[in-house]
């Protein structure tokens, strides 16, 4: 499941990036807590989505082909960071884009 979890957001991060965009990802391990973090240089979250974008069945459109997901995955990602004692978050990056921020227990 942690496996699928990363790998949504880094799709996450491909769909939402631009050609040629840089996406970062990062792990890190703290006392008992591990941390990934997956960031790509897209438009960012609308302020409109802030409060939806984990709920099941939301999705954004893509910037290149206006298409929508199914609206699973930031979903199932909670749902696994919650399983491992943890959390996610989205985050504006300092340079644009979304940092998402998976902490969870070893």
């Amino acid at each position: 499941m942690l496996h699928q979890a990363v790998s949504n957001l880094l799709q996450n991060a491909l769909d939402f990036s631009p050609e040629g965009g840089v996406i970062r990802i990062d792990a890190r391990r703290s006392g008992d807590r591990v941390r990934i973090v997956v960031a790509d240089q897209g438009p960012g979250i609308p302020d409109f989505a802030q409060d939806k974008i984990f709920d099941k069945f939301f999705s954004l459109q893509r910037p290149d082909t206006g298409k929508k997901s199914t609206g699973l995955g930031l979903n199932f990602v909670r749902e696994v960071a919650t399983l491992h004692g943890g959390e996610v978050r989205l985050e504006a990056g300092a340079e644009g884009g979304t940092a998402a921020i998976m902490e969870i227990d070893r």
